[in-house]
């Protein structure tokens, strides 16, 4: 099987897990939600310099950033995507019909790349789940109009320290996907004409054992491999008991979290 054969059933396993997992997604998705939240309030400096024309949203999920686009700009025509149809048709449910507002399963594997469509394109926890984070970021950004805006955050490469650091002490494998370094992302964008801000925020979630979280991202629908690297039962259990032993008490998890801003420079 060559890369691409990979690539293209890795994207259908995240579309079918994300798809099982709507409802569940929505209630208990409390670290996306939260970086959801500082996403919105990113925009609103922005929002009176960003240039006319349509707003896209990569990956709305379960719509913690789409109502706050669609109010925020009423009057703009507004596109809400998402890889899943299901996260689409939730999403499109709890907005409603508004005029200007569209929904649309996308896949930024296959982005069609339009020069010069976009004013404000937004995505939240989303890149990570690229085949590419860097060169997807890269596709988005080359439709920003002269003076368009992205927005987006997702989980960089310094997430989960915990279980990196549990599996190297047990000479196990670390089985984590492979998380945007930021620096990587930034020097891959600095190629266009752009204007790049970030920073980075640690967020911590607790759970009663490693198994609750690794069973929480199963739910969630965020447990596709995209390495192909799994445990077996055996080791998986040697993994959470010795987890739990060293932290003697409630798990907690850390999340790296990068805020990206790029800014397309005026022709």
């Amino acid at each position: 099987m060559n890369s691409i054969d990979q690539q293209v059933i890795q994207t259908s396993q995240v579309r079918k897990n994300f798809s099982a997992s709507v409802s569940y997604y929505h209630e208990h998705a409390v670290i996306q939600k939260k970086v959801a939240e500082g996403l919105i309030a990113s925009i609103k400096p922005w929002k009176d310099i960003i240039p006319p024309g349509p707003v896209l949203e990569v990956g709305c999920g379960t719509g913690f950033v789409s109502e706050h686009i669609v109010n925020e700009f009423p009057n703009r025509e507004i596109v809400i995507s998402d890889l899943s149809a299901d996260m689409v048709d939730f999403t499109s449910n709890k907005i409603g019909k508004r005029d200007g507002v569209v929904f649309e399963v996308l896949d930024v594997n296959d982005f069609n790349i339009q020069e010069y469509k976009y004013a404000l394109i937004v995505s939240n926890f989303a890149a990570q789940w690229f085949d590419d984070p860097a060169t997807g970021l890269d596709r988005l950004t080359k439709s920003l109009k002269p003076g368009g805006l992205l927005i987006t955050a997702f989980p960089g490469n310094h997430s989960f320290a915990e279980w990196y650091e549990c599996c190297l002490e047990l000479g196990l494998p670390f089985t984590a996907n492979t998380l945007p370094d930021v620096e990587e992302v930034v020097v891959k964008l600095s190629l266009n004409p752009v204007q790049i801000d970030y920073y980075e925020n640690d967020l911590y979630q607790e759970f009663e054992s490693s198994l609750g979280f690794f069973q929480h991202l199963k739910k969630i629908g965020a447990h596709t491999s995209k390495t192909g690297k799994s445990l077996n039962t055996k080791q998986l259990r040697l993994l959470t008991s010795f987890w739990d032993k060293k932290k003697n008490g409630d798990v907690k998890v850390k999340w790296h979290v990068v805020y990206l801003a790029v800014k397309k420079e005026m022709r």
